[in-house]
Parts: structure tokens; C-alpha cells; sequence
């Protein structure tokens, strides 16, 4: 097998919210390495803006994890702090005995990330839901999106009439059901998890891979028209919010919060007390199942 046949076996590019992903592996990437729904983010090559993950199939030195104390401790991670670089120590325990599965060194910015598995056996199995093998890529992304004006909130989002709509709240808020539910030429991006990036013509949304109950995905991106934080009810009504301190607060418990340091949450403050204050959010209450479609329309 030639030199660039097995570069181009062991590598693949995604991309979302104007970030590419470069994924690359010590063996071949097939086909049914990733699950079906990350084809629509696939890209040609590196971007302007580029993440770099790499899977090895051996354990690295350990000794360098129990010479640094963890910064938080919470299962499944153990993540450590050294000299410029992180280190994820993905852990299980059994019979009272804590065992690491995986280790990711991750360099400062998070955006170079070597990923050491135990062995080949899962990879090759395919069928993953994430590109890091993390229980959700979110773990990574949320913290480079913070570099970069952005961030992930728990919300559905779709584009119609070439704006995006953003439909926050918790599980069982009924996100997937308002997505569902809109008729028409509706775009949907992700009915879970949706990114939030402020750009110089104003916010974007930008549909992710990580979603809930409906499998349809798309990477692409649209203007933020407005907010809505979802509550069911016997009715369909807009209720327009202007306590920014209000939206400020329905905000911050809705946004994806990664490994949470005090530069992060900085970064954070300042970008949603910005969405809090130029993007139009409203409480839309909904009747389960009915189309809402023009009362969005009315916006």
C-alpha cells in the first residue's frame, strides 16, 4: 500500500461551526469507524481554523498523571493540569477499584488532542457517536469555542426563511417536538445541541452532530432571528422577555459547560450578557402537537 494511500486511510476532516476537525488514527478510518450522521459535516481538507485529534492504540506513560493533582475529579474524568497541557484520564470503577480506559493529552488552547485507547478492539468495532470517543465531543469543542466568541447550549435549531430560530431548554422540554412540528421550508439543524458564535455581522447558529430523539442533522449556519426558552402548556403564545438579567440567568443554566476554569467562565459571561442584550428571546409556550410555523413567522 502506497504512503498516500494509507494518509488518506488514516485521516479524515469534519467541520462545524466554522472550525475543522482533523481526525487521525495510528489504524485506517473505514467508513463505519463514525457513525452515518457525521457524513453531512464531512470536509475536503484542513480550514483556517483547524482541530487536530489523533487515536493511538497503547497506553502512555501513566507516571506523568500521578506526578500532577487533579484539577477536577468527577466520573468518568480525572483531568490534570501540566505545564501547558491537560489531561483527560477517562476512568470506570469496578468492585471499588478505579481503572483508566482512555487518556487524552491535550495541549493548552485545545486544539491538538493525542487520545491513547487501551487497545484496538472499540475503534475497530466502529459505530462511534464522537469523533474524540469521548461520551460527547462537547467535552472538547465547548472549550475551543470559547477562544472563538462561541459557545453549545442545550437547544434545537432550525433555519427558515434564511433565519435561524434557537429553541432552548432542558430534556423533556419538548425540543425535538417543536422541530418536528414546523412545516413548511424548515431546515433542521440539530434537535439537542446547537452552536452560538458571534461574528462580525452579528450571531450565528450552527447545527451539530450531537443530537436527541430525531437523527436528522445539517452543518449548516443562519443569522440568529430570536431565542425561544420552551414551555409547554393547552396553548401557542410568545411572551417577550426584556430583563436582560433574566435572559442572562435562562441562558447561562442552558449553556454545555465543559472542564469550567475561571478564564473559561469569563470568556462565557461576556459573550452571553452580548447574546442576552442584541438577540430578540421570547418564552414560547406550545401545545404539543400542533404547527408553529406562523406564529414563528411573526417574530
Amino acid at each position: 500500500m502506497s504512503n498516500k494511500k494509507l494518509k488518506k486511510n488514516n485521516c479524515r476532516y469534519f467541520h462545524t461551526g466554522e472550525i475543522n476537525i482533523c481526525v487521525k488514527s495510528d489504524i485506517p478510518i473505514t467508513d463505519v469507524t463514525f457513525q452515518k450522521k457525521f457524513n453531512a459535516f464531512r470536509a475536503d481538507g484542513p480550514g483556517q481554523d483547524t482541530v487536530f485529534i489523533r487515536h493511538h492504540f497503547h497506553p502512555p506513560d501513566l507516571k506523568t498523571i500521578a506526578e500532577g493533582k487533579p484539577v477536577y475529579q468527577k466520573p468518568p474524568w480525572v483531568i490534570y493540569k501540566q505545564a501547558g497541557k491537560w489531561i483527560y484520564a477517562g476512568t470506570v470503577e469496578n468492585k471499588g477499584v478505579t481503572k483508566v480506559y482512555q487518556v487524552a493529552l491535550i495541549n493548552r488552547d485545545h486544539t491538538r488532542a493525542d487520545i491513547y485507547h487501551a487497545d484496538e478492539s472499540a475503534f475497530k468495532n466502529g459505530g462511534h457517536h464522537s469523533l474524540t470517543l469521548f461520551p460527547t465531543d462537547q467535552i472538547l469543542l465547548a472549550r475551543v469555542l470559547a477562544d472563538r466568541e462561541g459557545c453549545y447550549f442545550h437547544a434545537g435549531g432550525v433555519i427558515m426563511d434564511e433565519k435561524g430560530f434557537l429553541f432552548a431548554g432542558h430534556s423533556d422540554a419538548g425540543k425535538s417536538t417543536v422541530v418536528k412540528n414546523l412545516a413548511g421550508p424548515v431546515e433542521l439543524l440539530c434537535d439537542d445541541r446547537i452552536i452560538v458564535r458571534k461574528t462580525e455581522a452579528g450571531f450565528k447558529i450552527y447545527g451539530t452532530w450531537s443530537h436527541g430523539d430525531v437523527s436528522q442533522v445539517s452543518p449548516s449556519a443562519a443569522a440568529l432571528k430570536a431565542i425561544l426558552f420552551l414551555e409547554q402548556s393547552h396553548e401557542n403564545r410568545l411572551i417577550a422577555l426584556d430583563d436582560n438579567q433574566e435572559i442572562l440567568q435562562r441562558l447561562l443554566a442552558l449553556m454545555i459547560k465543559p472542564l469550567v476554569t475561571f478564564d473559561w467562565w469569563e470568556k462565557m459571561l461576556l459573550l452571553v450578557e452580548q447574546i442576552a442584550r442584541n438577540v430578540p428571546c421570547n418564552i414560547l409556550r406550545f401545545k404539543k402537537d400542533s404547527d408553529l410555523t406562523d406564529l414563528l413567522r411573526g417574530i
